[in-house]
C-alpha cells in the first residue's frame, strides 16, 4: 500500500485576518506584516488593543491560572 504510515504533510497554512477586534468588535483593524499569517500581530485602531491570533487561541485551551 503506497503512503502507508507515512503522515500526510499538511497543506498551505491559510490564514485569514481577524474580521473584528476581540476586544471592542471593531473591523478597524491592522497589521504591519507583509504576510499575514498565524503569528502576525493585529491592531485595532478603535481602541488600540494588541493581540496575537495563535496566542489568543492558545491561551483558550489554557485556562485561567489564578
Amino acid at each position: 500500500m503506497k503512503g502507508y504510515g507515512q503522515p500526510s504533510s499538511p497543506g498551505p497554512s491559510v490564514t485569514l485576518a481577524p474580521g473584528s477586534c476581540p476586544f471592542c468588535q471593531s473591523s478597524m483593524i491592522v497589521t504591519t506584516s507583509k504576510s499575514p499569517d498565524a503569528e502576525s500581530y493585529w491592531r485595532c485602531t478603535n481602541c488600540g488593543e494588541v493581540w496575537n491570533v495563535s496566542r489568543a487561541q492558545a491561551d483558550v485551551y489554557r485556562g485561567r491560572r489564578w
